[in-house]
């Protein structure tokens, strides 16, 4: 390769030109990335272990064994921020204005009732899905869109048969009044939804 560049820009010898430009745009496009990388926040030296990707809204770099690795959000979502949105840091683009002056790595993968792959009601577009951790809250799936509701007083949201039931369950106990209101909706609201690793 270096043979080809030396011909090409120092001699100046096209015998092959087209090899020329494909070398030039190569060399162009790694000069780009290592800009890029260049002006890219370290995750492992940020407190939170985890930042937003320079160029697009959705990735973001996470350190781990103190190494940056880059991953994606899933199709649809945008980073948000660590611990933020509905799932492992990414959120909805239509929250607020993660996307500003970014742009998206990934284009929609297109489903039945969405014209991106991630949603809550990808599994069923008109049952129940459990709201993280929450005991009486959980999104009711219409057609393909969630509402976000609760379990009538004293019921509690049951994982296993995704409806409102008499208390206890596996994972929550008799509700009280302290728990009932003030739940974390911006919380953990889709366990076991997991991100993608870009591999480079």
């Amino acid at each position: 390769m270096k043979l080809i560049f030396i011909n090409c820009f120092v001699k100046k010898n096209f015998t092959r030109p087209n090899m020329c430009y494909v070398l030039l745009i190569l060399a162009l496009q790694i000069v780009g990335r290592l800009a890029q990388l260049n002006n890219q926040e370290d995750p492992c030296k940020s407190k939170s272990k985890i930042v937003g990707d320079l160029t697009y809204c959705d990735r973001y770099w996470e350190c781990i064994n103190n190494t940056p690795e880059l991953y994606d959000c899933p199709n649809g979502l945008v980073y948000a921020g660590k611990h933020r949105g509905v799932t492992e840091g990414c959120d909805y683009p239509w929250r607020s204005n993660y996307c500003e002056n970014k742009k998206l790595a990934n284009g929609p993968i297109s489903t039945e009732h969405c014209d991106w792959l991630y949603a809550l009601c990808n599994a069923d577009p008109n049952g129940n899905v459990p709201l993280g951790k929450s005991c009486n809250r959980y999104w009711q799936c219409q057609g393909g869109y969630p509402r976000l509701q609760r379990c009538p007083a004293m019921l509690v949201f049951d994982k296993q048969s995704l409806r409102c039931v008499v208390p206890p369950t596996d994972d929550c106990d008799v509700p009280n009044s302290s728990n009932l209101d003030g739940i974390n909706i911006e919380g953990d609201h889709t366990q076991g939804l997991k991100t993608s690793k870009i591999n480079n």
